[in-house]
């Protein structure tokens, strides 16, 4: 950290916000990514989340890769890349193990495809900027007079061989025979795009563009969206993505398009191996971007984009497997021959891509089925919980009604308590009375007559009330019956009871029967305010029936004797 400079460690701090790697166990492996990369954060943050940490010398190859594909050169570097023969690759491909040689001290010799990665978007921040649609001049070098002048001293023989090297090598080293001035053709890449307009940009159509060259509509399948989308698309799906860049303002493009993206067995290529096609004009921003990105110096240009690797042992990543820049003759013949090439290179890449998509399905097909057993275990375990909790609700529940029945029962036994208590004192305070003391017109008499025909007459006094005859009534029938189950005489009834003294403060009897007044009809409440001597039905004499009242369980049981 110390060894690094000022803007190192800002864009190491801004790759830290995007990425919130683990400085402690990753610090180092970030460290050579961003070195791999020159300090590039688009690039490094992409190979991060690809989880490409390379060795300091992955992107260094033992020797230069050239960038056309045509010439010898690269044709032997392709050879080193396939191997003796690509059938044997692809069978070799589609049956070894693709382990990951992070170990291996010879990795770094093991040939590679040039890495493909997605455009910057700062071409969408110059959008209006460059109005002038005057195409920059290529610069002019003070080499060249000296050494065209120094050529016409020797013969014609060195003229010759600087010409027939620029045949031979002008793709693999455009720029040195520019400056050479041996170099300037049409199919050169611009050095900006035209159509830089907020206007221009937005209607632009290459799908129009290749209808309106064919004067037809085209059935070839071009993806419509951005080049990310594309290359973002390819690599989730694992398809194959091929990228065209055309020049609208060149001659050699309208005749590509008409010779090659038209031809019958480049678009069943197309639509036959599913693959992602992307085709852009170079005048505008976008596709000028993408040849930037990946230094296109001659257009029509064409390249095949796929999440693979070189020998198919190594860690697959987006890669550029092959490309195509000298499109000078532009015929259906060179069409179907291209067609091949890439039929061949498909081949021979695809098992690597079905593999990938195989395992693929089974990581996604394991992830389902985990999610399932998750899904069915949280299920199962929600299911437990119902079921304890409907186990503890009927405990509680059933713990309520036990705890109720017994309040209830105790409840029941206090009343039982109250009311012997209330009989008890009563029929001690009845028993105190002297009615022997009572004179003549301060009491009245009363005949009582219950259910069975017995008769009893009782004196009351004026001041008592019609409580006062209920009670009475009560505690006859209390000791009656009490009398019969003790088999002992009602005097004697309260002597064999067991009475508890219970507090009867808010204790109310409740009276299990009726006085009604036969003649008139009269049926009386047990009211404690009401004095005899103020009821004329009872007053100076009166005749009562009882009659029992029914309840929810039938007759009262004391007055059933």
């Amino acid at each position: 950290m110390d060894q690094l400079t000022p803007e190192q460690q800002n864009k190491l701090q801004s790759f830290k916000e995007f990425t919130s790697y683990n400085e402690s166990d990753e610090q180092e492996k970030v460290l050579r990514l961003l070195t791999v990369c020159n300090w590039d954060l688009e690039i490094a943050v992409a190979r991060y989340f690809d989880n490409d940490f390379p060795t300091l010398t992955d992107e260094r190859p033992p020797f230069p890769v050239p960038n056309g594909i045509d010439s010898p050169f690269v044709r032997s570097f392709a050879n080193m890349e396939a191997g003796p023969s690509s059938t044997n690759t692809s069978s070799r491909d589609s049956t070894a193990p693709r382990a990951l040689a992070f170990d291996d001290p010879f990795i770094d010799l093991i040939p590679k495809l040039p890495k493909a990665i997605p455009i910057h978007n700062r071409w969408k921040l110059q959008l209006g900027i460059n109005t002038n649609h005057q195409e920059r001049k290529r610069p002019t070098y003070a080499l060249l007079p000296p050494v065209i002048f120094i050529l016409m001293l020797f013969p014609k023989l060195f003229w010759l061989v600087g010409y027939g090297l620029n045949k031979l090598l002008g793709s693999v080293f455009p720029n040195l025979f520019r400056i050479l001035g041996l170099r300037e053709s049409p199919t050169d890449f611009p050095s900006k795009p035209i159509h830089t307009s907020k206007e221009a940009v937005t209607s632009y159509n290459i799908k129009a563009y290749i209808n309106d060259t064919l004067g037809e509509t085209s059935d070839l399948p071009i993806f419509e969206g951005s080049f990310n989308e594309a290359f973002e698309k390819s690599k989730s799906e694992l398809k194959w993505l091929m990228c065209i860049l055309l020049n609208s303002e060149k001659n050699i493009s309208t005749q590509f398009v008409k010779s090659y993206l038209n031809h019958e067995s480049f678009i069943n290529f197309i639509t036959k191996n599913d693959i992602i096609l992307y085709v852009g004009d170079v005048n505008y921003p976008e596709p000028f971007e993408v040849g930037q990105t990946y230094q296109v110096y001659s257009v029509p240009y064409i390249n095949l984009i796929a999440n693979v690797s070189a020998t198919g042992t190594t860690f697959p990543l987006m890669s550029i497997v092959t490309r195509h820049h000298n499109f000078e003759t532009c015929t259906k013949e060179y069409a179907k021959k291209l067609v091949k090439r890439l039929q061949k290179i498909v081949d021979k890449y695809e098992p690597q891509l079905i593999t990938q998509r195989y395992d693929r399905q089974e990581t996604e097909l394991a992830r389902l089925l985990r999610r399932q057993q998750d899904e069915a275990y949280e299920q199962s375990l929600l299911n437990d919980k119902i079921k304890q909790e409907e186990k503890k609700q009927k405990e509680e529940e059933q713990q309520r009604k036990l705890e109720k029945l017994k309040q209830e029962e105790e409840a029941l036994k206090l009343k039982q308590k109250q009311e012997l208590a209330f009989l008890k004192n009563h029929v001690q305070s009845l028993s105190q009375i002297d009615e022997k003391s009572w004179e003549k017109g301060d009491y009245t008499t009363i005949q009582l007559r219950n259910h069975e025909g017995q008769r009893t007459v009782k004196k009351f006094y004026k001041d008592q009330t019609l409580y006062d005859i209920f009670v009475f009534v009560e505690c006859k029938n209390f000791l009656r019956v009490q009398s019969k189950e003790l088999a002992v005489p009602e005097e004697n009834v309260l002597n064999q009871l067991e009475v508890e003294d219970v507090a009867l403060d808010n204790y109310e009897h409740e009276f299990r029967f009726e006085l009604i007044s036969p003649m008139p009809r009269v049926k009386f409440h047990a009211d404690q305010n009401k004095l005899l001597k103020d009821v004329k039905e009872l007053w100076p004499n009166g005749s009562l029936l009882i009659e029992r009242i029914e309840d929810e369980d039938g007759f009262d049981e004391e007055t059933d004797d």
